[in-house]
C-alpha cells in the first residue's frame, strides 16, 4: 500500500492550548457583548471546563500581560504555544519555547521564568480527569476523519495529479493534530523545510467532503508543490489561490458535485481569485479533449453552475462579498481555452507567474468595448 502523505495523531497540550485560546479570544470579543457572550459559552467555546477556567485565575501575570496578549492588533502568545504544543512535555523544550517566546514577545528575565513555570503548570493540565476526558472524546473524533481520509486518501490525490498532468515529487510531511471540536480550527505551522504541522477541528461543519477537501490542500501544498525560497509575499499569495483551486475548490466540487464556491478556503483571498479564476478554468480543462470533451464546453458549464451559486448567495452576506470580484457574466469561455490550448505542459509555477490583468485575454470583447468607450468619453469630458 501506498505510503500516506498525512500522519494524524492526538496530543493533550494541544488540545488545552486551543481551548485557552478560545477562552480568551471569546473573553475577549465579548467583553461589552453579554448576548455574544452567552452565544460562547452555549457553544463551549467560553467557561468551557473549570479546569481552564481555574489556569486562567491563577495564572494572571501572564494572562494579563500586554506583550503577550494584545486586542487591538490580534497578538496572542498561544498562537505560538499552539504550534509548538506537540514538545511542550520536556523540560528542555519548555525551556526552548520560553525563550523563543522570549525573544518573540521581548519578555524581560523575570517574565521568561514566569514563562517557564506557566508552560509546566500548562502541560500538567493533560493529567486532570476532565482533560483526559476530552483527549478521548477527541480521540474518537480523529478516528472518524482519519477513517475519512484513508479511504480516499489515493483517488484524491489521484485527481490532483492528473489535473496536473505529471507527479511533483513528495518533499514533505504532514503531522496532523486533531483538536477538541470547540469551535473551527485551521493552523498550518512550517516546522522545518519539509515538515508541517496542521492543527485541525471543525465544529459548525460536520460536511465530509469539505474535510477531505481541506486535508487535501495541506497534503499537496507543501509536500508536493511548495512555496520557492525566491517567492515574495504577493507571488505567495497567488501561488496560494491556484492551490485553493486546485484542491479546495475541485476536490469539493467532484465530492460533493456542487459548485466549488460552496467551500471557502483557509484565509481565501476573494480578490485574488476573481482575478486568477477565468485562467484557472483555462487551465483546468486544458487537457480535457483526450478525454473527449469539448474544452470550451466544461469552461461554460463551470462558469453556469458557479454563477447560479453566487447569484442564489443573499445580498450582503460574506461570501456575496468574498466572490464579488470573479465577474462571471464577462468571461469568454472561448478566450480562456485558447490561453492553454498550447500550453498543456504548463506547470502550477509557471502558471503562477501569468499576468493576471490582462483581462482582454479572458473577457468578451463586447465588454472591452465598453471599457474603452467609457475611457474615450471621459476623456473627451475632461476637456
Amino acid at each position: 500500500m501506498p505510503k500516506s502523505y498525512m500522519n494524524f495523531t492526538v496530543n493533550g497540550d494541544s488540545i488545552v492550548c486551543n481551548m485557552l485560546n478560545g477562552e480568551v479570544q471569546g473573553r475577549l470579543r465579548s467583553a461589552k457583548d453579554p448576548e455574544m457572550k452567552r452565544r460562547y459559552i452555549e457553544n463551549g467555546v467560553v467557561e468551557s471546563s473549570p479546569v481552564i477556567t481555574d489556569f486562567i485565575l491563577r495564572n494572571p501575570k501572564t494572562f494579563g500581560n500586554a506583550k503577550l496578549i494584545q486586542r487591538r492588533n490580534g497578538i496572542n502568545f498561544l498562537d505560538s504555544v499552539l504550534a509548538h504544543s506537540p514538545l511542550t512535555g520536556t523540560e528542555e523544550s519548555r525551556k526552548s519555547l520560553a525563550t523563543r517566546m522570549k525573544i518573540e514577545y521581548d519578555l524581560t528575565d523575570s517574565e521568561t521564568a514566569r514563562m517557564e513555570s506557566f508552560l509546566e503548570d500548562f502541560h500538567s493540565l493533560t493529567e486532570t480527569p476532565e482533560i483526559k476526558q476530552i483527549v478521548s472524546d477527541t480521540e474518537d473524533y480523529k478516528k472518524s476523519i482519519e477513517g475519512a481520509w484513508r479511504n480516499f486518501e489515493q483517488p484524491l490525490i489521484a485527481c490532483v495529479k492528473e489535473i496536473l498532468g505529471y507527479e511533483p515529487e513528495k518533499v514533505g510531511n504532514i503531522n496532523t493534530y486533531i483538536l477538541y471540536p470547540t469551535f473551527d480550527v485551521h493552523r498550518a505551522h512550517q516546522v522545518s523545510g519539509n515538515r508541517t504541522s496542521l492543527f485541525f477541528a471543525k465544529r459548525n461543519d460536520n460536511d465530509i467532503n469539505k474535510i477531505l477537501a481541506y486535508l487535501t490542500h495541506q497534503a499537496v501544498h507543501q509536500p508536493m508543490l511548495p512555496y520557492k525560497n525566491t517567492m515574495t509575499q504577493s507571488q505567495k499569495e497567488i501561488f496560494n489561490s491556484f492551490v485553493n483551486f486546485l484542491t479546495d475548490k475541485e476536490i469539493y466540487s467532484r465530492l460533493s458535485e456542487k459548485s466549488g464556491l460552496d467551500i471557502v478556503a483557509q484565509n481565501e483571498n476573494g480578490e485574488i481569485m476573481g482575478k486568477i479564476y477565468p485562467f484557472w478554468l483555462g487551465y483546468r480543462y486544458r487537457n480535457a479533449d483526450k478525454d473527449g470533451l469539448d474544452p470550451v464546453e466544461e469552461i461554460r458549464e463551470t462558469i453556469k453552475r458557479d454563477k447560479e451559486y453566487y447569484d442564489s448567495l443573499p445580498e450582503g452576506s460574506k461570501k456575496k462579498k468574498l466572490y464579488s470580484a470573479y465577474e462571471f457574466e464577462k468571461l469568454d469561455p472561448e478566450k480562456i481555452a485558447i490561453l492553454f490550448r498550447e500550453r498543456r505542459g504548463i506547470t502550477p509555477y509557471q502558471f503562477a507567474e501569468i499576468d493576471f490583468e490582462q483581462k482582454d485575454l479572458v473577457i468578451k470583447d463586447r465588454y472591452l468595448k465598453s471599457k474603452k468607450m467609457s475611457t474615450v468619453s471621459g476623456t473627451e469630458e475632461g476637456r
